[in-house]
C-alpha cells in the first residue's frame, strides 16, 4: 500500500531508522541478500577483487569454470588474494603462496615443514550465476537460497540484443536506488540521452505500488507522447507513440527496468522493449558498485545500434546521474538523508518505501 500524503511517508520513515542506544544512526547493511558482483562474462581466469559490503571478496573460477567467491584477505599478512593467481581449484597468494580451495581452508603452505595453522582459512560465500551475472551471499550461508533471485528472461533470449557494463559511483547506495526509483529527472538530467525533451513528456503520469513478495513498483506513462527519446529514436522513429517506463525494486538493491514505446492506444506488448538491469552493492558507506544491462527487441542484429545503445548508457549514467549523485551526496556531508529534513514529493514515495522496507529488513536481522 502507498502513503496518503509525502509527509506521512517522510514521518513514517524517521521512525523506521535504525538507531544505536545513543538515538544516532548506524551504518548497517542488509547482509542476508544477494548482491551482484559482477557480470560472468568478465570473470575469466584472472581472479577480481572487490570490496562488498565494507568486506574484501576475491571471485575466481575453479579449473571446472565454477565461479567461487572467498575473503579477499589472505589471513597470514593480510596480502589481497585478488591479486593472486589461480592454481587448479584453489587461489594462491601473491604474497607467500598459501592456496586456499573452494570452501576457504589453506591447503598448502610452501615454507619450512609445510605446516597449515588452524586459523589458516578464509570465509567461503554462497555464489551462483544468474541473468548472466555473479550473486554473492555476503550473510549466514545457510539462508541463501538462489531461487529468491529474480530470473530475467531477455538477457540470454535469441530476440533481444544486449549490452552491460559497469560504474563506481562515489555517493552511497540508497541515494542511487532513490535516482533510479523516481524516473521524473530523466527529461531534464537526460534531455539528449534516455529522458528526451522535457516538453515531449507533459502529462506524465506515475503510479506506485508494493505487491505481496514486497517488490515495489513505480511506473510512469506518457499517453501520445509526440517523439520518443533520442535513446528510442532509431528503434521507433520520428512518430509518436505511448510510452512507459516500469521500475521494480527488490532489496537490498537491485532494480528492472522495462522502456516501452508502443502504437498509440496498443497495448504495451506490441512496440518497442527496451529492458535494463541495474544491479547496485555498496562496497562502502560513501562508494556504489553499479552493474548495469540493457536489452532492445527490435534491430537485434545491427551492431551499430549495440555500440549506439553502450556509449548512450554510459553518458546517461557515467556522464549524467553519477555526477549529480555524487553532488548531491557531496553537499549533504552525510549519508543519513531524512537528518536533513528534506522536501518530500509525491514521486518521492517509491524511492520512500523502499527506503523503509529495507530498514524494517535490516533491523530484523
Amino acid at each position: 500500500m502507498g502513503y496518503e500524503n509525502a509527509a506521512a511517508a517522510r514521518t513514517d520513515l524517521i521512525e523506521q531508522n535504525i538507531t544505536n542506544y545513543h538515538g544516532e544512526a548506524i551504518l548497517a547493511y542488509l547482509m542476508n541478500a544477494w548482491y551482484c558482483a559482477g557480470w560472468s562474462a568478465d570473470l575469466t581466469k584472472k581472479p577480481i577483487g572487490r570490496t562488498l559490503l565494507e568486506r574484501p571478496v576475491v571471485l575466481y573460477r575453479d579449473a571446472g569454470g565454477r565461479a567461487v567467491a572467498l575473503g579477499g584477505m589472505c589471513p597470514h599478512r593480510f596480502a589481497p588474494l585478488g591479486d593472486g593467481s589461480v592454481v587448479g581449484d584453489n587461489i594462491m597468494c601473491p604474497y607467500h603462496g598459501l592456496q586456499f580451495d573452494r570452501a576457504g581452508t589453506c591447503v598448502l603452505n610452501p615454507h619450512g615443514d609445510g605446516h597449515i595453522p588452524a586459523n589458516a582459512r578464509v570465509e567461503s560465500h554462497p555464489v551462483v550465476e544468474k541473468n548472466g551475472a555473479i550473486w554473492v551471499w555476503m550473510g549466514d550461508a545457510a539462508s541463501a537460497n538462489p531461487e529468491t533471485i529474480s530470473a530475467v528472461d531477455w538477457f540470454a533470449s535469441p530476440s533481444y540484443s544486449s549490452i552491460h557494463g559497469y560504474l563506481r559511483v562515489d555517493a552511497n547506495y540508497q541515494m542511487v536506488v532513490d535516482n533510479l526509483l523516481d524516473l521524473t529527472h530523466a527529461p531534464l538530467l537526460h534531455p539528449n540521452t534516455v529522458g528526451g525533451r522535457p516538453e515531449d513528456a507533459a502529462g506524465m503520469r506515475h503510479d506506485f505500488r508494493t505487491d505481496p513478495e514486497g517488490v515495489i513498483h513505480s511506473n510512469y506513462f506518457v499517453e501520445a507522447m509526440p517523439r520518443p527519446s533520442p535513446q528510442l529514436l532509431p528503434l521507433w522513429g520520428d512518430r509518436p507513440g505511448d510510452f512507459r517506463a516500469e521500475m521494480r525494486w527488490r532489496p537490498a538493491c537491485t532494480l528492472e527496468l522495462d522502456i516501452r514505446f508502443s502504437p498509440l492506444g496498443a497495448d504495451k506488448h506490441e512496440g518497442v522493449h527496451v529492458p535494463s538491469l541495474h544491479y547496485l552493492v555498496p562496497e562502502s558507506e560513501t562508494v556504489t558498485h553499479y552493474f548495469y544491462a540493457m536489452g532492445r527487441n527490435v534491430a537485434i542484429d545491427n551492431p551499430q545500434i549495440d555500440d549506439a545503445m553502450a556509449a548512450g548508457a554510459r553518458q546517461a549514467f557515467e556522464d549524467e546521474d553519477e555526477p549529480m549523485i555524487k553532488a548531491c551526496q557531496d553537499l549533504m556531508g552525510t549519508t543519513d538523508l531524512m537528518s536533513l529534513n528534506p522536501v518530500i514529493l509525491k514521486t518521492d514515495i517509491a524511492g520512500v518505501q523502499a527506503r523503509r522496507r529495507l530498514s524494517q529488513l535490516i533491523k530484523a536481522q
